[in-house]
């Protein structure tokens, strides 16, 4: 079980939606201060929830001086693990949506109410923050080869357009909360997420943000794992369309 610190709720007051950023976060000392205060800055009113997934590198010690709340998992049990930590909690309190950011600052706070806006309309279940929904050039890297591989892979299969297959930036509304509180994929989730949510009729839209590089520290995202992520979508072809679709949760 994580041990951690509860929150001051902020949100809802008026009877304004209830906004959670749950931000997954490994050995990101050296980032989480900036984010945290760039995130004060553009919404105010929302809730910040730090997963500290077993950082070894202070991030414990930094987070007992934010003014956030903070769940610690007892060991490293991978990204996708993490983040669904984030939204059981989001569930437990009564949030309306949950935006899911990364802790190395790539993500700037002041687009994430592009990417709020159409959950909290009704537009849509799920909103992905997306580098190259405007792109029209070929890719010229390898990483973004197999990131363009894997987003045709994905439209083809959900139906949809999918541009950015690995982007960290997302935001749930309350159905996707229900159903993904238990389902959230573990590990690097972001493709098998994808397959799920088009499984289960949750819908799903991409909006163009414009990203940075990280604050510090270095990805964890490498040529590697992203061959990896392939392989585990071949796999994922076969197991995703025998598994039925699941029903939200209501408590």
């Amino acid at each position: 079980m994580p041990t951690g610190t509860p929150l001051n709720a902020r949100t809802g007051a008026g009877g304004a939606p209830r906004v959670l950023v749950v931000i997954p976060a490994f050995n990101e000392a050296g980032s989480l201060p900036a984010v945290v205060s760039e995130l004060r800055s553009h919404l105010p009113d929302a809730d910040v929830l730090v997963i500290d997934d077993g950082s070894t590198d202070g991030t414990r010690q930094v987070l007992a001086d934010l003014d956030v709340g903070w769940l610690r998992m007892p060991m490293q049990v991978g990204l996708g693990a993490a983040v669904r930590a984030g939204l059981r909690y989001a569930c437990r309190g009564g949030y309306d949506a949950v935006v899911r950011i990364d802790g190395d600052g790539q993500h700037p706070a002041g687009v994430i109410n592009r990417l709020l806006e159409p959950v909290l309309r009704g537009d849509a279940d799920v909103t992905i923050g997306s580098r190259y929904l405007s792109e029209i050039r070929n890719p010229r890297t390898l990483r973004r080869g197999t990131q363009y591989v894997l987003g045709r892979i994905l439209s083809v299969l959900t139906r949809q357009q999918v541009t950015d297959p690995t982007s960290g930036l997302w935001v749930f509304g309350r159905k996707a909360l229900q159903v993904l509180r238990d389902h959230h994929p573990s590990g690097y989730p972001e493709p098998e997420l994808l397959l799920f949510l088009s499984r289960n009729r949750i819908r799903v839209t991409e909006v163009q943000v414009r990203m940075r590089d990280r604050l510090a520290g270095r990805t964890s995202l490498t040529p590697r794992r992203m061959g990896a992520a392939l392989a585990r979508l071949t796999l994922l072809l076969v197991v995703v369309p025998l598994r039925s679709a699941v029903g939200a949760r209501d408590d």
